[in-house]
Protein backbone atom coordinates (compact mmCIF):
# COMPACT_ATOMS: atom_id res chain seq x y z
CA UNK A 1 0.00 0.00 0.00
CA UNK A 2 2.51 2.87 1.01
CA UNK A 3 4.87 1.41 -2.35
CA UNK A 4 1.69 2.44 -3.93
CA UNK A 5 1.08 5.82 -2.52
CA UNK A 6 4.52 6.83 -3.39
CA UNK A 7 4.37 5.85 -6.64
CA UNK A 8 0.94 8.07 -6.99
CA UNK A 9 2.52 10.86 -5.53
CA UNK A 10 5.70 10.55 -7.93
CA UNK A 11 3.68 10.28 -10.95
CA UNK A 12 1.75 13.39 -9.53
CA UNK A 13 4.55 15.65 -9.25
CA UNK A 14 6.01 14.73 -12.38
CA UNK A 15 2.48 15.69 -14.23
CA UNK A 16 2.72 18.51 -12.44
CA UNK A 17 6.58 19.28 -13.67
CA UNK A 18 5.94 18.63 -17.73
CA UNK A 19 2.73 20.47 -17.23
CA UNK A 20 4.45 23.68 -16.21
CA UNK A 21 7.03 23.08 -18.96
CA UNK A 22 4.68 23.01 -21.26
CA UNK A 23 2.59 26.47 -20.59
CA UNK A 24 6.20 28.16 -20.58
CA UNK A 25 6.85 26.77 -23.85
CA UNK A 26 3.56 27.65 -24.48
CA UNK A 27 3.19 31.35 -23.57
CA UNK A 28 4.48 34.22 -25.28
CA UNK A 29 8.27 35.33 -24.25
CA UNK A 30 7.01 38.59 -23.06
CA UNK A 31 5.71 37.26 -19.70
CA UNK A 32 7.77 33.98 -19.58
CA UNK A 33 9.50 33.46 -15.70
CA UNK A 34 12.87 35.20 -16.02
CA UNK A 35 15.76 33.98 -13.67
CA UNK A 36 16.12 36.32 -10.45
CA UNK A 37 19.19 37.97 -11.36
CA UNK A 38 17.29 38.97 -14.71
CA UNK A 39 13.76 40.00 -13.15
CA UNK A 40 12.78 43.41 -13.77
CA UNK A 41 12.35 45.48 -10.77
CA UNK A 42 8.72 46.73 -11.54
CA UNK A 43 5.88 45.49 -13.47
CA UNK A 44 6.07 46.00 -16.91
CA UNK A 45 3.50 48.59 -18.19
CA UNK A 46 0.50 47.75 -20.45
CA UNK A 47 1.17 47.54 -24.13
CA UNK A 48 0.08 50.15 -26.63
CA UNK A 49 -0.52 49.51 -30.80
CA UNK A 50 0.83 51.76 -32.63
CA UNK A 51 -1.63 51.84 -35.52
CA UNK A 52 0.50 53.38 -37.98
CA UNK A 53 3.99 51.11 -37.67
CA UNK A 54 3.65 48.34 -34.91
CA UNK A 55 1.80 45.32 -34.90
CA UNK A 56 -0.20 43.71 -32.14
CA UNK A 57 -0.13 40.40 -33.70
CA UNK A 58 1.48 38.20 -36.50
CA UNK A 59 -0.12 34.88 -37.83
CA UNK A 60 3.29 32.93 -38.00
CA UNK A 61 3.58 29.98 -41.87
CA UNK A 62 5.02 26.96 -40.75
CA UNK A 63 7.73 26.96 -43.92
CA UNK A 64 11.27 27.38 -44.81
CA UNK A 65 11.45 31.39 -44.76
CA UNK A 66 9.81 32.23 -42.06
CA UNK A 67 6.90 34.38 -43.23
CA UNK A 68 4.30 36.01 -40.91
CA UNK A 69 0.55 37.47 -42.00
CA UNK A 70 -0.96 40.45 -40.01
CA UNK A 71 -3.14 43.53 -40.05
CA UNK A 72 -6.30 44.58 -39.17
CA UNK A 73 -10.05 45.22 -39.76
CA UNK A 74 -11.17 48.53 -38.95
CA UNK A 75 -14.52 49.88 -38.80
CA UNK A 76 -15.13 53.64 -38.96
CA UNK A 77 -18.12 56.07 -37.76
CA UNK A 78 -17.90 59.58 -37.71
CA UNK A 79 -20.14 62.22 -36.60
CA UNK A 80 -19.29 65.99 -37.32
CA UNK A 81 -21.19 69.45 -36.81
CA UNK A 82 -19.62 70.78 -39.99
CA UNK A 83 -18.07 69.77 -43.67
CA UNK A 84 -14.78 68.34 -43.76
CA UNK A 85 -12.36 67.07 -45.89
CA UNK A 86 -9.61 64.65 -46.28
CA UNK A 87 -6.47 66.35 -48.19
CA UNK A 88 -7.32 67.62 -51.22
CA UNK A 89 -5.51 70.96 -52.76
CA UNK A 90 -5.26 73.49 -50.00
CA UNK A 91 -7.58 76.27 -50.79
CA UNK A 92 -11.19 76.96 -50.06
CA UNK A 93 -12.79 76.24 -53.83
CA UNK A 94 -15.38 73.34 -54.21
CA UNK A 95 -12.94 71.15 -56.28
CA UNK A 96 -10.48 70.56 -53.67
CA UNK A 97 -12.15 69.14 -50.86
CA UNK A 98 -12.24 65.32 -50.69
CA UNK A 99 -15.34 64.99 -48.73
CA UNK A 100 -15.06 61.65 -47.40
CA UNK A 101 -13.51 60.61 -43.72
CA UNK A 102 -11.20 58.35 -45.14
CA UNK A 103 -8.39 60.86 -43.30
CA UNK A 104 -10.17 63.98 -42.75
CA UNK A 105 -7.61 66.81 -41.60
CA UNK A 106 -9.28 70.27 -42.42
CA UNK A 107 -12.32 71.92 -42.37
CA UNK A 108 -14.78 73.40 -44.70
CA UNK A 109 -14.10 76.92 -45.49
CA UNK A 110 -17.52 78.02 -43.92
CA UNK A 111 -17.56 81.53 -45.03
CA UNK A 112 -17.43 80.71 -48.64
CA UNK A 113 -19.29 77.08 -48.90
CA UNK A 114 -23.10 77.35 -48.64
CA UNK A 115 -23.20 73.78 -47.84
CA UNK A 116 -21.50 73.13 -44.43
CA UNK A 117 -24.09 71.01 -43.19
CA UNK A 118 -23.12 67.83 -40.22
CA UNK A 119 -23.46 64.89 -41.62
CA UNK A 120 -22.94 60.85 -40.37
CA UNK A 121 -20.63 58.50 -42.46
CA UNK A 122 -18.96 55.31 -42.31
CA UNK A 123 -15.82 53.70 -43.74
CA UNK A 124 -13.71 50.58 -43.44
CA UNK A 125 -10.99 51.74 -45.80
CA UNK A 126 -8.47 52.26 -43.12
CA UNK A 127 -8.67 48.59 -42.83
CA UNK A 128 -4.71 46.62 -43.30
CA UNK A 129 -3.42 43.20 -43.80
CA UNK A 130 0.49 42.51 -44.95
CA UNK A 131 3.21 39.66 -45.15
CA UNK A 132 6.73 39.82 -42.55
CA UNK A 133 8.96 38.09 -43.79
CA UNK A 134 11.77 37.97 -41.00
CA UNK A 135 15.34 38.23 -41.19
CA UNK A 136 16.47 34.31 -42.55
CA UNK A 137 20.51 33.56 -43.10
CA UNK A 138 19.26 30.96 -45.85
CA UNK A 139 21.21 27.97 -44.57
CA UNK A 140 23.80 29.54 -42.46
CA UNK A 141 24.90 32.87 -45.04
CA UNK A 142 26.80 35.37 -43.28
CA UNK A 143 24.23 38.20 -44.03
CA UNK A 144 20.29 38.03 -43.44
CA UNK A 145 17.48 39.13 -45.27
CA UNK A 146 14.32 40.08 -44.90
CA UNK A 147 11.21 42.20 -46.46
CA UNK A 148 7.81 43.19 -46.30
CA UNK A 149 4.66 43.71 -48.38
CA UNK A 150 1.68 46.34 -47.01
CA UNK A 151 -1.57 46.92 -48.46
CA UNK A 152 -4.64 49.10 -47.22
CA UNK A 153 -7.98 50.49 -48.95
CA UNK A 154 -7.34 54.10 -48.15
CA UNK A 155 -8.73 56.14 -51.12
CA UNK A 156 -9.83 60.20 -51.33
CA UNK A 157 -10.87 59.26 -54.60
CA UNK A 158 -13.30 56.25 -54.52
CA UNK A 159 -16.18 57.26 -52.95
CA UNK A 160 -18.54 54.50 -53.08
CA UNK A 161 -18.80 51.99 -50.00
CA UNK A 162 -18.59 48.81 -52.15
CA UNK A 163 -16.13 48.80 -54.29
CA UNK A 164 -12.48 49.86 -53.16
CA UNK A 165 -9.60 49.60 -54.37
CA UNK A 166 -6.12 48.21 -52.76
CA UNK A 167 -3.43 50.76 -51.88
CA UNK A 168 0.69 49.89 -51.50
CA UNK A 169 1.73 50.82 -48.12
CA UNK A 170 5.11 49.38 -47.34
CA UNK A 171 7.26 47.24 -50.22
CA UNK A 172 10.56 46.81 -49.42
CA UNK A 173 13.44 43.77 -49.48
CA UNK A 174 16.74 44.53 -46.86
CA UNK A 175 19.80 42.79 -46.11
CA UNK A 176 22.03 42.82 -42.85
CA UNK A 177 24.29 41.42 -40.76
CA UNK A 178 23.40 38.89 -38.14
CA UNK A 179 24.60 41.04 -35.55
CA UNK A 180 21.57 43.11 -36.45
CA UNK A 181 24.13 46.14 -36.33
CA UNK A 182 23.69 47.49 -39.91
CA UNK A 183 20.40 47.00 -42.57
CA UNK A 184 20.45 48.46 -45.63
CA UNK A 185 16.90 48.72 -46.93
CA UNK A 186 15.27 48.82 -50.79
CA UNK A 187 11.93 49.65 -51.46
CA UNK A 188 8.98 51.49 -49.96
CA UNK A 189 8.93 52.23 -46.05
CA UNK A 190 8.35 54.93 -43.43
CA UNK A 191 10.94 58.60 -43.88
CA UNK A 192 13.57 58.42 -41.48
CA UNK A 193 12.51 62.10 -40.84
CA UNK A 194 9.68 62.74 -38.35
CA UNK A 195 9.74 59.25 -37.04
CA UNK A 196 7.13 59.13 -34.44
CA UNK A 197 3.15 58.91 -34.83
CA UNK A 198 0.31 59.87 -32.64
CA UNK A 199 -2.19 57.51 -31.20
CA UNK A 200 -5.22 59.15 -32.42
CA UNK A 201 -7.78 56.84 -33.58
CA UNK A 202 -7.89 58.63 -37.48
CA UNK A 203 -5.79 56.38 -38.58
CA UNK A 204 -6.33 57.45 -42.33
CA UNK A 205 -5.26 61.29 -41.34
CA UNK A 206 -2.87 61.03 -38.37
CA UNK A 207 -2.39 64.45 -37.76
CA UNK A 208 -0.90 65.03 -41.47
CA UNK A 209 -1.16 68.82 -42.46
CA UNK A 210 -2.03 69.51 -38.92
CA UNK A 211 1.52 69.05 -36.90
CA UNK A 212 2.83 65.76 -38.52
CA UNK A 213 5.18 65.53 -41.17
CA UNK A 214 6.58 62.69 -42.74
CA UNK A 215 5.18 59.43 -44.49
CA UNK A 216 6.19 56.54 -47.07
CA UNK A 217 8.05 56.78 -50.15
CA UNK A 218 10.46 54.92 -52.23
CA UNK A 219 14.06 55.31 -50.94
CA UNK A 220 17.48 52.94 -50.61
CA UNK A 221 18.47 53.46 -46.79
CA UNK A 222 21.33 52.48 -45.12
CA UNK A 223 21.29 52.28 -40.98
CA UNK A 224 23.98 51.60 -38.20
CA UNK A 225 23.36 50.77 -34.36
CA UNK A 226 24.97 50.56 -32.32
CA UNK A 227 24.06 49.16 -28.59
CA UNK A 228 25.41 50.97 -25.52
CA UNK A 229 24.92 48.28 -22.63
CA UNK A 230 22.07 46.01 -22.28
CA UNK A 231 19.71 49.12 -21.20
CA UNK A 232 20.47 51.74 -24.29
CA UNK A 233 21.46 52.20 -27.69
CA UNK A 234 22.21 54.79 -31.04
CA UNK A 235 21.48 54.71 -34.83
CA UNK A 236 22.31 56.58 -37.27
CA UNK A 237 20.32 56.30 -40.46
CA UNK A 238 20.49 57.92 -44.43
CA UNK A 239 18.26 57.70 -47.44
CA UNK A 240 17.89 58.56 -51.01
CA UNK A 241 14.31 59.09 -51.76
CA UNK A 242 12.18 59.78 -54.27
CA UNK A 243 11.47 63.41 -54.25
CA UNK A 244 7.95 63.86 -54.72
CA UNK A 245 4.72 62.45 -53.23
CA UNK A 246 3.70 60.75 -57.29
CA UNK A 247 6.05 59.34 -59.50
CA UNK A 248 5.25 61.05 -63.08
CA UNK A 249 8.46 61.58 -64.83
CA UNK A 250 7.23 65.92 -65.56
CA UNK A 251 6.67 66.42 -61.70
CA UNK A 252 8.52 69.50 -60.40
CA UNK A 253 10.27 67.45 -57.87
CA UNK A 254 11.29 64.50 -59.77
CA UNK A 255 12.41 67.18 -63.18
CA UNK A 256 15.10 68.15 -60.83
CA UNK A 257 16.88 64.53 -61.05
CA UNK A 258 18.54 65.15 -57.55
CA UNK A 259 17.02 62.60 -55.21
CA UNK A 260 15.24 63.58 -51.75
CA UNK A 261 18.26 63.24 -48.79
CA UNK A 262 17.67 62.13 -45.37
CA UNK A 263 19.09 61.70 -42.22
CA UNK A 264 18.53 60.46 -38.70
CA UNK A 265 20.16 60.05 -35.70
CA UNK A 266 18.30 58.54 -32.67
CA UNK A 267 18.83 56.79 -29.02
CA UNK A 268 17.17 54.59 -26.84
CA UNK A 269 17.14 53.77 -23.38
CA UNK A 270 15.07 51.03 -21.52
CA UNK A 271 12.93 52.90 -18.46
CA UNK A 272 10.83 50.66 -16.17
CA UNK A 273 7.79 51.90 -17.61
CA UNK A 274 8.47 51.84 -21.45
CA UNK A 275 11.57 52.53 -24.15
CA UNK A 276 12.73 56.13 -24.34
CA UNK A 277 13.19 57.25 -27.88
CA UNK A 278 15.31 60.84 -28.61
CA UNK A 279 15.77 61.64 -32.61
CA UNK A 280 16.45 64.76 -34.19
CA UNK A 281 15.66 64.52 -38.23
CA UNK A 282 16.62 66.17 -41.26
CA UNK A 283 15.18 66.20 -44.83
CA UNK A 284 16.49 68.38 -48.26
CA UNK A 285 14.99 68.14 -51.69
CA UNK A 286 14.62 70.62 -54.42
CA UNK A 287 11.42 71.65 -56.56
CA UNK A 288 11.40 73.33 -60.08
CA UNK A 289 9.60 77.04 -58.94
CA UNK A 290 5.94 78.19 -59.75
CA UNK A 291 7.51 80.63 -61.83
CA UNK A 292 8.36 79.65 -64.54
CA UNK A 293 12.23 80.70 -64.94
CA UNK A 294 13.00 81.74 -62.13
CA UNK A 295 15.42 79.25 -59.10
CA UNK A 296 14.48 76.05 -58.28
CA UNK A 297 12.90 75.76 -54.90
CA UNK A 298 14.80 74.36 -51.80
CA UNK A 299 12.73 72.18 -49.69
CA UNK A 300 14.01 71.22 -45.85
CA UNK A 301 13.18 71.20 -42.99
CA UNK A 302 14.74 69.73 -39.33
CA UNK A 303 12.54 67.33 -37.17
CA UNK A 304 13.11 67.05 -32.95
CA UNK A 305 11.23 64.10 -32.02
CA UNK A 306 10.50 62.34 -28.38
CA UNK A 307 8.71 59.93 -26.50
CA UNK A 308 9.32 59.63 -22.69
CA UNK A 309 7.67 56.90 -21.04
CA UNK A 310 7.91 58.28 -17.48
CA UNK A 311 4.86 56.08 -16.00
CA UNK A 312 2.68 54.07 -17.42
CA UNK A 313 -0.04 56.41 -16.83
CA UNK A 314 2.00 59.55 -17.88
CA UNK A 315 3.56 58.93 -21.26
CA UNK A 316 4.71 62.07 -23.13
CA UNK A 317 5.43 62.29 -27.01
CA UNK A 318 5.85 64.89 -29.42
CA UNK A 319 7.67 66.44 -32.91
CA UNK A 320 8.96 69.91 -33.47
CA UNK A 321 9.19 70.60 -37.26
CA UNK A 322 10.82 73.65 -38.99
CA UNK A 323 11.35 74.15 -42.46
CA UNK A 324 10.50 75.84 -45.90
CA UNK A 325 8.14 73.90 -48.58
CA UNK A 326 7.81 70.91 -47.47
CA UNK A 327 4.51 70.09 -48.94
CA UNK A 328 5.86 66.40 -50.13
CA UNK A 329 6.20 65.69 -46.07
CA UNK A 330 2.34 66.59 -45.81
CA UNK A 331 2.93 69.77 -44.28
CA UNK A 332 0.02 72.51 -45.68
CA UNK A 333 3.72 74.74 -47.04
CA UNK A 334 4.05 74.78 -50.89
CA UNK A 335 7.05 72.48 -52.95
CA UNK A 336 6.85 74.90 -55.78
CA UNK A 337 7.18 78.43 -53.82
CA UNK A 338 9.07 79.48 -50.49
CA UNK A 339 6.60 79.03 -47.98
CA UNK A 340 8.62 78.49 -44.28
CA UNK A 341 6.31 76.47 -41.42
CA UNK A 342 6.55 75.71 -38.21
CA UNK A 343 4.41 72.57 -37.26
CA UNK A 344 4.35 70.33 -34.57
CA UNK A 345 2.28 67.45 -32.64
CA UNK A 346 2.18 66.54 -29.06
CA UNK A 347 0.42 64.21 -26.61
CA UNK A 348 0.10 62.39 -23.26
CA UNK A 349 -0.78 58.89 -23.31
CA UNK A 350 -2.17 56.53 -20.06
CA UNK A 351 -2.15 52.97 -19.79
CA UNK A 352 -4.57 53.20 -16.69
CA UNK A 353 -5.52 49.09 -17.32
CA UNK A 354 -4.42 46.31 -19.54
CA UNK A 355 -7.67 46.77 -21.33
CA UNK A 356 -7.94 50.48 -21.32
CA UNK A 357 -5.76 53.24 -22.00
CA UNK A 358 -6.51 57.01 -23.40
CA UNK A 359 -4.96 59.65 -24.98
CA UNK A 360 -5.08 63.70 -25.41
CA UNK A 361 -3.65 65.33 -28.01
CA UNK A 362 -2.99 68.86 -30.18
CA UNK A 363 -1.18 69.53 -33.14
CA UNK A 364 -0.41 72.45 -35.63
CA UNK A 365 0.47 73.54 -39.05
CA UNK A 366 1.74 77.22 -39.81
CA UNK A 367 2.73 78.94 -42.53
CA UNK A 368 4.03 82.45 -42.95
CA UNK A 369 1.41 84.58 -43.35
CA UNK A 370 3.08 86.54 -45.88
CA UNK A 371 3.54 83.79 -48.45
CA UNK A 372 0.04 82.35 -48.67
CA UNK A 373 -2.57 83.10 -51.12
CA UNK A 374 -5.81 84.52 -50.73
CA UNK A 375 -8.20 81.15 -50.29
CA UNK A 376 -5.24 78.78 -49.02
CA UNK A 377 -5.06 77.18 -46.02
CA UNK A 378 -2.40 79.12 -43.82
CA UNK A 379 -3.01 77.40 -40.81
CA UNK A 380 -4.13 74.37 -39.44
CA UNK A 381 -4.58 72.95 -36.04
CA UNK A 382 -6.54 69.52 -33.91
CA UNK A 383 -7.48 68.84 -30.39
CA UNK A 384 -8.26 65.25 -29.93
CA UNK A 385 -8.87 63.01 -26.83
CA UNK A 386 -9.82 59.31 -27.00
CA UNK A 387 -10.49 55.98 -24.89
CA UNK A 388 -9.50 52.74 -25.76
CA UNK A 389 -11.01 49.86 -24.65
CA UNK A 390 -9.53 46.81 -24.85
CA UNK A 391 -12.00 43.58 -23.52
CA UNK A 392 -10.06 40.81 -24.97
CA UNK A 393 -6.33 41.77 -26.46
CA UNK A 394 -6.71 41.85 -30.37
CA UNK A 395 -9.74 43.59 -30.34
CA UNK A 396 -10.63 47.49 -29.26
CA UNK A 397 -13.27 49.49 -29.06
CA UNK A 398 -12.07 53.13 -29.66
CA UNK A 399 -13.94 56.54 -28.71
CA UNK A 400 -12.35 59.74 -30.31
CA UNK A 401 -13.67 63.71 -29.94
CA UNK A 402 -11.59 66.14 -32.24
CA UNK A 403 -11.72 70.00 -32.40
CA UNK A 404 -10.77 71.09 -35.74
CA UNK A 405 -10.13 75.06 -36.74
CA UNK A 406 -8.59 75.20 -40.07
CA UNK A 407 -7.76 79.09 -41.19
CA UNK A 408 -8.08 80.62 -44.77
CA UNK A 409 -6.28 83.37 -45.99
CA UNK A 410 -8.38 86.23 -46.19
CA UNK A 411 -11.60 84.74 -44.78
CA UNK A 412 -10.35 83.47 -41.55
CA UNK A 413 -11.15 80.52 -39.57
CA UNK A 414 -13.81 77.77 -39.86
CA UNK A 415 -13.80 75.09 -37.13
CA UNK A 416 -15.78 71.74 -36.52
CA UNK A 417 -16.72 69.17 -33.68
CA UNK A 418 -15.86 65.56 -34.26
CA UNK A 419 -16.72 62.49 -33.06
CA UNK A 420 -15.93 59.12 -33.85
CA UNK A 421 -15.64 55.39 -33.24
CA UNK A 422 -13.40 52.68 -34.28
CA UNK A 423 -13.30 49.47 -34.00
CA UNK A 424 -10.26 47.26 -34.72
CA UNK A 425 -9.82 43.57 -34.54
CA UNK A 426 -5.34 42.71 -35.07
CA UNK A 427 -4.69 39.24 -36.29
Amino acid sequence: MMQRAVRIVMITVAALLLAQGASATEMPKEIQATPADKAPKLAQAPKSVDLQTGQERVIRFSCKVPIGFYGFISAETLWSNAQLSSFGTNNNTPASYNRNMSGFNRVVDESIDGNNDAFLSWTVQNTRFGFLFDPYDFGGKPIEIDGRLELDFFSTADLSAASVRPRLRRAYVGIGGKSKRWHVLFGQEWDLFSPLNPATLNIGGNLWRQGNLGFRRPQIRFTYRHPIGSESGMEAAVSANLPSNVMTFNDPGNTTAIPMVEGRVGFHHQLPAGKLWAYLSGAYARHRNAVAGADDINNWALAASIAAPVHKFFIPSGEFHYGYSMGLMLSNASDTSRQRLLAGWGQIQSLWLDWFETNVGYGIDTLQSSKVAAGWVKRNQVAFANLKFKPIRPFIIGLEYNYLRTTYQGTGASEANAGFLNVLYLF
